[in-house]
C-alpha cells in the first residue's frame, strides 16, 4: 500500500499538512495575543465574544463549505475560505475599537469553517481507509512546530511591538497559502455518479437542500452570536437577547445535524455530539487559561502562551499514538480513554486557579487535556469518515465541525456570562476563573458518557449510513 508521501499522495499530503500548519500557527499565535488586544481596545467584558463570534460565523462557513465540497470538490471551498480568513485577520489587526475587531473575528471564522471542512473532505475522498488514521496523526503533528514557535514568537512580538503585528503576519501567511497550497488540492473532485439520467434532478435537489442548510446555518449563527453577546452583556438586557438566541437555535439546529444527535442516538449522532461537547469543554479551558495567567498570576503573554505550546505538543503525541497501525485497542475504546483523560485534566485546572497552588498547575491541566483530545478527536474523525458514504463525507464532516463550533460558542458564552457575574473590579478573580473551569469540567464529564454510545453502528454494515440518517 502506498504511504502518505508516496508519489500518488505526496503533493496532496504536503498541501494538506501545510494548510493545517497555518491553521495551527494562527490559532496559537492569535490566542496568545488576544488578552492584550482585547484589553487595549477596552473590551475585557467582550473577551468571550471575541472567540464566540469566530465560532458562530464558522457554522456558516462549515455548512456552505461542506455542501460545496460534496458537489464540486474541496478545492474551491478551500480557496474561498483562505481568502475570507486572510481578509478577516487583516480587518481585526487594523481595528481601532472592539466592534470592527469582532467583525474581523467573525469574517475569520467564516473562512476558517470552510477551510477545515474542505480539508476533512480531502482526507475522506483522496485517501484509502487504512491511511486515514495515519493522515489524522500527521494533521495533529502539524501542530508541533507551530506550538513551539507560535506562542513564544507571538508573545515576544506582542510585548516588544504590538499585537497588531501578529494579526498582520497571519494575514500575509494566509495569502502565501492561497498561492502555494491550494493548487494540488483542486484535483480532488466530487464523487462520481453512475446514473447520468438522474444527475440533473439530483443536482437540483442537492442545491435546494443546500439552500435550506445555508438558511438554517445563518439562523443558528445569529442565535449563537446573540447568546455569546448576552454572555458578555451586563444587566437585564442580556435576558431577552439570550432568549431570542435560544429560540433561533431551537428552530434551526436540528436541520444541520444527523437525526438523533440531540438525543444522543447511538452511532454517528453520538459521534457528532461527542465532538461538540468535548471540544467545547477543551476550548473553554484553553480560552480562559491565558487570561487567568496574565490577569490573575501576572505572567507575561509569552509565559502564558507556553501553556498552549505544551497542550499542542501533548495533543500531537497522543494523536501519533492513536494512529499506530497495530494499536491493540479498538478505535471506540481509544475515544473513551481520551474522554476520561480530558475530564481528569479539566478537574486539575480548577485546582490550578487556587492561590495556594502554583500557576503551573492550571497549565499542566491544559497539557493533560490536550493529550486526551489527541486521543479523542482523531478517533471521532476516523469513525465518522468510515461510516459515511462518499457523497455524505462533506455533510458529515460539516456536522462535526458545526457541533464543535456551536457547542463551543454556547459554552464559552455561558462561561463568559458566569465570569462577568463573578468578576470583581479589584482584580482578584480566582473565584470567577474557578467557576468557569468547573463548568468546563462538568461538560467534559458529559463527554465521557457520550463516548460509551459510539459503538452501536458497525462500519461493515453497508446500510449504516442509511440507518443513521433515517427520519426520527
Amino acid at each position: 500500500m502506498d504511504g502518505l508521501f508516496s508519489r500518488p499522495h505526496r503533493a496532496r499530503t504536503t498541501a494538506v499538512a501545510g494548510t493545517f500548519v497555518l491553521v495551527a500557527f494562527a490559532g496559537l499565535a492569535l490566542g496568545t495575543a488576544m488578552p492584550v488586544a482585547v484589553q487595549e481596545l477596552g473590551g475585557l467584558s467582550l473577551y468571550a465574544l471575541a472567540f464566540g463570534g469566530f465560532l458562530a460565523a464558522s457554522v456558516i462557513g462549515t455548512v456552505v463549505g461542506g455542501g460545496h465540497a460534496d458537489r464540486h470538490g474541496p478545492g474551491p471551498a478551500l480557496f474561498a475560505g483562505l481568502c475570507c480568513f486572510a481578509a478577516g485577520t487583516l480587518l481585526a489587526g487594523t481595528a481601532g475599537a472592539m466592534p470592527p475587531f469582532l467583525l474581523g473575528r467573525c469574517v475569520q471564522g467564516l473562512g476558517g469553517g470552510a477551510v477545515t471542512v474542505a480539508l476533512y473532505v480531502v482526507v475522506g475522498r483522496a485517501y484509502p481507509a487504512p491511511l486515514r488514521p495515519r493522515m489524522f496523526s500527521l494533521i495533529t503533528a502539524c501542530w508541533i512546530l507551530p506550538s513551539m514557535l507560535g506562542p513564544p514568537v507571538a508573545g515576544a512580538v506582542t510585548e516588544r511591538l504590538s499585537w497588531r503585528w501578529v494579526f498582520h503576519a497571519i494575514a500575509v501567511l494566509s495569502v502565501v497559502a492561497i498561492v502555494v497550497l491550494v493548487r494540488p488540492l483542486r484535483k480532488v473532485g466530487p464523487p462520481g455518479t453512475t446514473d447520468d439520467d438522474t444527475t440533473g434532478q439530483s443536482g437540483q435537489a442537492a442545491q435546494s437542500g443546500q439552500s435550506g442548510q445555508v438558511r438554517a446555518a445563518v439562523t443558528v449563527a445569529v442565535g449563537a452570536g446573540l447568546i455569546g453577546y448576552a454572555g458578555s452583556a451586563r444587566g437585564w438586557q442580556a435576558l431577552p437577547l439570550a432568549a431570542l438566541g435560544l429560540t433561533l437555535l431551537a428552530v434551526s439546529v436540528r436541520t444541520l445535524l444527523p437525526p438523533g444527535t440531540l438525543r444522543a442516538r447511538r452511532g454517528l449522532p453520538s459521534l457528532v455530539l461527542l465532538r461538540g461537547v468535548a471540544a467545547a469543554a477543551y476550548f473553554t479551558v484553553e480560552s480562559f487559561i491565558p487570561l487567568m495567567l496574565v490577569n490573575e498570576r501576572d505572567l507575561s503573554p509569552t509565559a502564558a502562551g507556553m501553556s498552549l505550546t505544551g497542550a499542542a505538543l501533548s495533543w500531537a503525541g497522543a494523536a501519533w499514538l492513536q494512529g499506530r497501525p497495530r494499536l491493540p485497542l479498538t478505535r471506540e475504546r481509544v475515544v473513551l480513554i481520551g474522554a476520561l483523560v480530558h475530564f481528569c485534566a479539566a478537574v486539575l485546572t480548577i485546582a490550578g486557579v487556587l492561590c495556594a497552588l502554583p500557576a503551573v498547575t492550571a497549565a499542566v491541566g491544559l497539557v493533560v487535556a490536550g493529550f486526551g483530545m489527541g486521543l479523542l478527536l482523531p478517533g471521532v474523525g476516523v469513525l465518522t469518515l468510515d461510516r459515511s458514504a462518499p457523497d455524505r463525507q462533506g455533510a458529515n464532516s460539516a456536522a462535526l465541525q458545526m457541533a464543535d463550533n456551536l457547542c463551543s460558542v454556547l459554552l464559552v458564552g455561558a462561561c463568559g456570562a458566569a465570569f462577568n457575574a463573578a468578576h470583581t473590579r479589584a482584580g482578584h478573580d480566582a473565584g470567577a476563573f474557578a467557576l468557569v473551569f468547573a463548568v468546563a469540567a462538568t461538560v467534559a464529564g458529559g463527554a465521557c458518557l457520550l463516548a460509551g454510545r459510539v459503538t452501536a453502528v458497525t462500519t461493515s454494515d453497508p446500510r449504516a449510513e442509511e440507518k443513521e440518517h433515517a427520519p426520527l
